[in-house]
C-alpha cells in the first residue's frame, strides 16, 4: 500500500510540499520586511528628535526647531503615527496573514482529499484497486490516513510560519492582539487543512465527481470553519486562555474531520463497485 500511496499522489505531494515552501519564504520576507520598517520608523523618529521636529502625533507644545527644511524632509518620510504608517504599508499583508492562509489551507486540503475515492470511479480504476487481495476499508484506511497526516503536517509548517508573522505585524498593528491570528496560526491551520481533506474525500465518495466535490467540499468548510473558530473563544474566558482554546479548536476540527472521513467510508463501503 505504501508504494500504491506514493505512486499515486506523489505528484500531490510535491505541489503540495512546492506550495507550502512558498508560503514560509513569502512569510519569511514579509516579517523581515516589517522588522526592517519599524526600525527604520523608529530611528526616523530619533531623527525627529535630533532636530527639534515635532513628533508625528504632536497635537501642541513648543518645539525648539533647528532646520525648518530639515524638518520639512523628515516628516514627508511616514504618513503619520505608527499605527497609520504601518497600516498604509502592511494593512494587505495583515488581511492575507489572518485570512488568506486558512483559505490557501483549505483549497490544498479539498483538492487532495476530493479525487481520494471520486478519481478512481471516474477512472473506473475501483475495479482493479477494491477487487483485489486488499480490502476496501485497508485501503480507505491507508489512503485516507496518510494523506491526513500530510496535509496536517502542511497546516502545521504554515501555521508556525505564521505564528512568527504574527508578532512581527503585531509590533507595528498596535491595534491587533494574537487573538487576531487565533485561527491563522500554531495548531489550529493543521486542524484546518485535515478538515479541508476530510470534507473533499467525503463529498468525493458521495458525488463520485472530483470538481463537484471540491466545490462541495469548499462550501461545507465556509460553514463549519466560521461556527467552530465563533463558538470556541466562547467556551472560557479570553484573558489567559490562548493555548488551551487552540488546542481546543484543533480537537474540535479534527473531531469534525473524523466524521466528514467516517461518512465517506461509509459511502466507499456501501456503494456498489
Amino acid at each position: 500500500m505504501t508504494c500504491l500511496i506514493w505512486r499515486q499522489h506523489r505528484g500531490q505531494a510535491l505541489w503540495t510540499g512546492i506550495t507550502i515552501v512558498a508560503l514560509c519564504v513569502l512569510i519569511t520576507v514579509s516579517g523581515f520586511s516589517a522588522e526592517h520598517w519599524l526600525a527604520d520608523y523608529h530611528s526616523w523618529l530619533h531623527q525627529l528628535a535630533a532636530a527639534g521636529c515635532p513628533p508625528p502625533n504632536a497635537r501642541s507644545g513648543v518645539f525648539h526647531v533647528r532646520s525648518a527644511a530639515t524638518c520639512a524632509a523628515l516628516k514627508g518620510r511616514y504618513p503619520g503615527s505608527l499605527q497609520a504608517a504601518f497600516a498604509s504599508r502592511y494593512n494587505v499583508t495583515i488581511l492575507l496573514s489572518q485570512n488568506g492562509l486558512p483559505a490557501v489551507l483549505a483549497i490544498i486540503g479539498a483538492m487532495i482529499g476530493a479525487p481520494l475515492v471520486a478519481r478512481e470511479i471516474e477512472q473506473r480504476t475501483q475495479l482493479a484497486a477494491w477487487t483485489q487481495s486488499v480490502s476496501r476499508q485497508r485501503w480507505y484506511v491507508a489512503k485516507a490516513g496518510t494523506l491526513a497526516v500530510v496535509v496536517a503536517a502542511a497546516g502545521l509548517a504554515a501555521g508556525g510560519a505564521n505564528a512568527w508573522l504574527q508578532h512581527q505585524l503585531a509590533a507595528g498593528d498596535t491595534t491587533s492582539s494574537r487573538w487576531s491570528w487565533f485561527a491563522a496560526s500554531s495548531v489550529a491551520l493543521a486542524g484546518e487543512a485535515a478538515l479541508a481533506f476530510a470534507l473533499g474525500t467525503a463529498f468525493g465518495a458521495w458525488l463520485r465527481r472530483t470538481l463537484p466535490a471540491i466545490g462541495a467540499a469548499l462550501a461545507g468548510f465556509a460553514v463549519l470553519f466560521p461556527a467552530a473558530r465563533w463558538a470556541v473563544p466562547h467556551l472560557a474566558p479570553a484573558a489567559s486562555q490562548y493555548w488551551t482554546l487552540q488546542l481546543i479548536l484543533l480537537a474540535v476540527l479534527l473531531a469534525l474531520a473524523a466524521a466528514a472521513l467516517w461518512s465517506g467510508w461509509h459511502a466507499t463501503r456501501t456503494r456498489a463497485v
